[in-house]
């Protein structure tokens, strides 16, 4: 599933390749992906233009002429990919097409928990999985102090409060794993056992590691709206330790350890992470 790194670069890359690009035409796949009926999404992008993209957690959202707004929520597997007049999209693997009046596509896919909803001017704030979001982790509000008063009293594993996306936004079990080592902290750390070092060592690692994730990435298996892959693993000391089970801690140079973590897998190193 994509993370903030991935979707900032996505919608980086869609800012250049399809603001004011006008909609033609819309076909709509698999209609569980949308909030509104079919015939009304349709209805709603015919003739309009995007006129922007932005990041806002894991979701990429765009604005459309008229006001409204489309936002795109990847789920797992999930594509944006722009492609030329000539290429004819699988009906059934492009959940959505977007046909726009220069013979370019959008199209749209994903294996599940995927979305395409529609939101009214205004109603960012009211929608059902946006309205929800915690604090963006690159943002200036998001300070240390900030992230304590997140913690404070919080009596499960630390692990568990960086990827709950009611808290902090955009962070998922790729980029966390290289965080939890800048952070020197074991996923299963009880929150509320963190001191004033600690959080600081962690709000500089959350920010840290996501740059270092917009520099390099795209993440594993996520590309931009061109089709285009990042640096992850090509870069030598990048990422630290994710996915780098038998390897060498950068640090001290014991055997990275894969563990299970409630329902996810961990990368650690035993000694840094103790």
């Amino acid at each position: 599933m994509p993370e903030l790194p991935d979707i900032l670069l996505l919608a980086e890359s869609m800012n250049k390749a399809l603001v004011e690009k006008i909609i033609f035409d819309s076909k709509v796949n698999q209609p569980k992906v949308l909030n509104y009926s079919k015939s009304t999404f349709q209805k709603r992008v015919k003739g309009r233009c995007f006129q922007g993209f932005r990041q806002r957690g894991k979701w990429v959202i765009s604005y459309l002429d008229n006001k409204w707004m489309i936002a795109f929520n990847l789920g797992m597997g999930g594509e944006l990919r722009l492609h030329w007049s000539v290429e004819t999209p699988d009906p059934k693997r492009e959940r959505i097409i977007f046909f726009f009046e220069n013979g370019d596509q959008l199209w749209v896919h994903f294996w599940w928990f995927g979305h395409v909803h529609l939101i009214k001017p205004g109603n960012e704030a009211k929608h059902a999985q946006l309205g929800t979001l915690g604090i963006e982790p690159l943002s200036d509000a998001f300070t240390s102090e900030v992230l304590a008063s997140i913690l404070q009293n919080k009596k499960g594993r630390i692990k568990s409060y960086l990827l709950d996306q009611k808290f902090i936004a955009g962070i998922g079990n790729v980029y966390v794993q290289d965080i939890l080592w800048y952070a020197r902290l074991h996923p299963n750390r009880k929150a509320n056992t963190l001191n004033l070092v600690d959080i600081e060592r962690l709000h500089e690692a959350i920010q840290h590691v996501l740059q270092e994730g917009i520099r390099w990435g795209p993440g594993p298996g996520e590309q931009d709206v061109w089709g285009q892959r990042g640096q992850w693993g090509k870069k030598p000391g990048w990422p630290q330790i994710a996915y780098r089970t038998g390897k060498s801690c950068p640090t001290c140079q014991t055997v990275v350890e894969e563990v299970r973590i409630g329902s996810t897998t961990s990368y650690i190193c035993p000694h840094c992470q103790s």
